[in-house]
């Protein structure tokens, strides 16, 4: 049994609070007090940033969980292990045995997966747990695992339903993920975080307290420099492709280094072996087709410039979740193509592939595609970047069984 078949009648169903899954662990004696946490927040990077994390940390030897959110092709994938997923028959027990108390608690599906992987950690033995906050930072369910380390990747506009409609309100929500004593690390000082900061010595910021520099050539990102407290790095190749992972690189290794002892050697491998399917993903080289859950205007801005920038023309296929603000995501695509692709998703909160269109067309795309699955991608014969939900993505790579 999935939890995802559980939750099937009430997956959208979101009531902020942080009590039910507090008092859930009560009851289940407070497993996630039995290993180490890091947890990372942020609008865009985190699984990126967490995925370095967790890779630095295993070539170290540490047994390490770590908590996805959400999942591109399977479930299973919330929850691993030394980096694999939870085996489909773990699931369903963890799942059947921890039933009683979802229903008790009345936790949402979030805070039953967030539950689930505490449990499963704790019983596993685990070291250092890796958690991905779901969103934004006043309620999230994560925050229950009491980190060593927090690190905030960004803030930018997403969640506006829950977290607000401004970008203060937003930086707000998500600067509540600070635990006081305990290392903050914040990637972006711009406002409005800024703003809000109040000096704390727990406060570690980039650009500031430590720096970064690197380079994209073609498929290739290097980590040219990082420098945090008088430890220094130096050209290191990166796992995962852009020029943003270079600051999602240089915030995991600061929170490595203020969470436990690692060897450079370590660190080194640990970079250039991090993996983090549907973010700036190669697929395919000649031609080119790449994918990434950009899954806001800011990030399919930050995606769609930087894959123009080291690839040149390019065709984007383009899909989003209803509750979205996907035409946002069009609008920027615009201003780089006259050319879209339009794809049709499965997920039941998919956007109509007319609305698309609609919108497509209020923004004057000259040349408007419409693909009524993902499979057909494989008939364009041009180099590809397919950006938008994760959902999507996952549909994209499930064609291609990746």
């Amino acid at each position: 049994m999935k939890l995802w078949d559980l939750y099937k009648d009430k997956q959208d169903f979101i009531e902020p609070s942080l009590e039910r899954i507090k008092k859930a662990c009560q009851y289940m004696g407070d497993p996630q007090n039995r290993f180490q946490s890091i947890l990372v927040g942020g609008t865009n990077g985190k699984g990126s940033t967490c995925a370095f994390i967790e890779r630095i940390l295993r070539e170290e030897g540490f047994k390490t969980g770590w908590f996805v959110s959400p999942h591109l092709l399977d479930e299973r994938e919330r929850w691993r292990i030394r980096g694999k997923p939870l085996d489909e028959k773990v699931l369903s027990d963890y799942v059947k045995d921890l039933k009683s108390v979802f229903e008790r608690f009345n936790l949402t599906y979030f805070e039953a997966c967030t539950l689930l992987a505490i449990k499963y950690f704790s019983d596993e033995g685990i070291d250092i747990g890796i958690f991905e906050v779901g969103m934004g930072g006043r309620w999230d369910a994560t925050k229950v695992v009491n980190p060593e380390t927090v690190i905030l990747t960004n803030v930018g506009r997403d969640h506006t339903k829950w977290l607000g409609d401004t970008i203060e309100d937003i930086a707000r929500d998500k600067l509540h993920l600070y635990v006081k004593g305990k290392p903050f690390i914040i990637g972006e000082f711009r406002y409005p975080i800024a703003n809000f900061l109040n000096g704390s010595s727990d406060i570690i910021i980039g650009g500031y307290d430590f720096c970064c520099e690197g380079f994209v050539k073609r498929e290739r990102t290097v980590l040219s420099k990082y420098l945090f407290e008088g430890y220094e790095l130096k050209s290191i190749p990166l796992g995962i492709w852009g020029k943003w992972q270079i600051t999602n690189a240089s915030l995991a290794v600061t929170g490595v280094l203020k969470t436990v002892n690692v060897r450079e050697e370590n660190i080194r491998k640990g970079l250039e072996k991090a993996k983090m399917e549907g973010r700036m993903e190669i697929i395919r080289e000649r031609p080119l087709l790449m994918v990434d859950c950009a899954h806001n205007s800011h990030a399919v801005g930050k995606v769609v410039k930087e894959v123009f920038k080291h690839f040149g023309k390019i065709r984007i296929v383009f899909s989003s979740l209803t509750d979205k603000d996907w035409l946002s995501s069009l609008r920027i695509i615009r201003t780089y193509t006259e050319d879209i692709y339009l794809c049709k998703i499965k997920h039941r909160r998919g956007e109509k592939l007319e609305n698309l269109v609609r919108g497509a067309k209020t923004l004057r795309f000259k040349n408007i595609h419409v693909l009524e699955s993902p499979s057909e991608i494989l008939q364009i014969n041009s180099d590809i970047l397919c950006v938008g939900s994760i959902y999507f993505i996952g549909e994209v790579k499930g064609m291609l069984k990746l």
